[in-house]
């Protein structure tokens, strides 16, 4: 589908006051609150690359192409786009961006609105726009681009993508370190870890059911990635070894641990200060129920509960386990916040109405969207 195809079909969906539901390949069709749409939009045949400068690393695409192909295609060129949003490879980018998706790689390498240099969408009103470039430096002002990061699809509908690359590192290595059940020499590896000069490009922490879920055994574990070239990396393998006892897996385990929650009923996010996440961590992994995975980035502060009930048995157990969490303040004031990416149709109602009830969140989709058929409902009524 070209942009004027996708312009086109909104037009038509405006004039006929028709909800559509703009989707990728589909993949996560289940996350966000229910959308009240009668027919779809599909950027699933809308892939391939517009444009490729290995010199400038930059990369402009089509938004349904998926971001397997994406690695395929700068890999030819030793390079790579560092965006591993929970999800398979199959997901597209487009989708990526629209959702603002991002996994264990966010800490090291950024967010997708830090990767994403420009775009190409269709507003509500059927007008093509494009924000940002397709350069690394832009002109300052105000960043369309990043406004629709996270829009879920309700201020436009995203056509093309310029992101920034990276050159790929020439070691890529993965570790993990069982934590044991000791509620104290957990707590006193996590502040050494963090304290230690160690930077790996990924860095999470599993609780049993997680572990489990990945073959590492029903013991807390904690998941590393060191990567850049050998030298580097040799020193921090080093000075981590110091710090605990590792065992090398195949770099293949971030995929599935990207893939852990695909089957999920309930995903819930946290997010808090790192420093609470150190001081909390060891008893989280400890107390919560074995049906829930839990995996914990400490050093962006970001946690994660999974359920793989299917949604059908006590989903409000995953929440409960979420909200009622008691971090330490360290009297610095700071809030938690709580954000469910995946519940159950009945319980959005009850726990989340709504994400876009302020009145400038309200404006700017009546701006863009003003006959509201773009993904309606999926950020709350």
């Amino acid at each position: 589908m070209s942009t004027e195809a996708a312009a086109t079909a909104v037009k038509a969906s405006g004039a006929s006051h028709t909800p559509l539901r703009i989707s990728g390949r589909a993949n996560w069709l289940s996350a966000g609150r229910p959308v009240k749409a009668e027919k779809t939009l599909s950027l699933r045949d809308d892939s391939g690359v517009v444009s490729y400068v290995p010199g400038d690393l930059t990369l402009t695409i089509r938004a349904g192409t998926n971001l397997a192909e994406i690695g395929r295609i700068t890999g030819e060129h030793d390079q790579w786009l560092p965006l591993d949003p929970f999800g398979s490879d199959d997901g597209t980018i487009g989708a990526t961006i629209a959702t603002a998706s991002a996994g264990p790689l966010a800490t090291s390498f950024g967010l997708p609105r830090d990767l994403l240099l420009g775009l190409e969408f269709v507003n509500g009103r059927g007008e093509i726009v494009r924000a940002g470039g397709k350069v690394v430096k832009n002109v300052a002002g105000f960043d369309l681009s990043r406004l629709l990061t996270g829009s879920w699809g309700t201020l436009g509908v995203i056509t093309e993508v310029t992101v920034r690359l990276y050159a790929r590192p020439k070691v890529d290595r993965t570790f993990v370190v069982s934590l044991g059940r000791g509620l104290k020499s957990t707590t006193e590896l996590l502040r050494a870890v963090a304290a230690s000069p160690v930077a790996p490009f990924a860095l999470e922490i599993l609780n049993g059911a997680a572990a489990f879920s990945l073959g590492f055994g029903d013991n807390p574990t904690l998941l590393v990635r060191f990567g850049g070239n050998a030298p580097v990396v040799d020193i921090q393998l080093k000075a981590f070894s110091q710090l605990a006892r590792t065992e090398e897996v195949e770099q293949s385990t971030w995929a599935a641990f990207r893939e852990m929650d695909s089957d999920a009923g309930s995903v819930i996010r946290i997010s808090t200060l790192p420093t609470r996440f150190l001081g909390a961590a060891s008893s989280i992994l400890a107390d919560t129920e074995p049906r829930i995975a839990i995996s914990i980035n400490p050093r962006r502060g970001v946690m994660r509960l999974v359920t793989r009930d299917g949604g059908n048995r006590d989903p409000e157990r995953a929440v409960d386990a979420g909200i009622s969490l008691d971090f330490p303040t360290d009297g610095d004031g700071a809030g938690t916040s709580v954000i469910f990416e995946k519940l159950p149709a009945e319980v959005w109602p009850v726990v989340s109405p709504s994400v876009a009830s302020d009145p400038l969140s309200r404006a700017i989709k009546k701006a863009y969207d003003p006959h509201n058929i773009l993904n309606p409902g999926i950020l709350g009524d």
